[in-house]
């Protein structure tokens, strides 16, 4: 199994939190988010926080203001769907040419809403 580093296509799922643990946003029966690791594709801080995880790989990351990169403090559950090595293509465009990780449904195993965050 591939794990997290540069030049990897990731897909991950997530809640996204502000400081009073509020969901600002939530992808978990969605289609998950795909990025090129290493490239801008999500925010750095949370790449690096991510890197070494392999698929299936949940992890709780805290991104703090006093960082100077975000303007207030976020608290991330992550799921990683999948990592894989990137296409040539994608390397040279920056960024995943096709998402290979189909959404979740209701009876998944991955995740389960109900269960609270991973």
């Amino acid at each position: 199994m591939i794990a997290i580093a540069k030049d990897c296509v990731v897909s991950i799922r997530y809640i996204m939190k502000n400081d009073r643990e509020e969901v600002l946003e939530n992808t978990m029966m969605k289609q998950p988010v795909s990025y090129l690791h290493g490239a801008s594709g999500i925010l750095t801080l949370l790449q690096t926080q991510l890197e070494g995880l392999k698929m299936g790989d949940k992890k709780t990351v805290r991104l703090k203001a006093a960082s100077g990169l975000t303007g207030e403090d976020f608290i991330f559950d992550v799921i990683i769907d999948q990592v894989r090595a990137a296409k040539k293509e994608e390397l040279m465009l920056g960024y995943p040419v096709q998402a290979e990780v189909q959404a979740c449904e209701e009876d998944c195993d991955c995740y389960q809403l109900k269960h609270g965050c991973p």
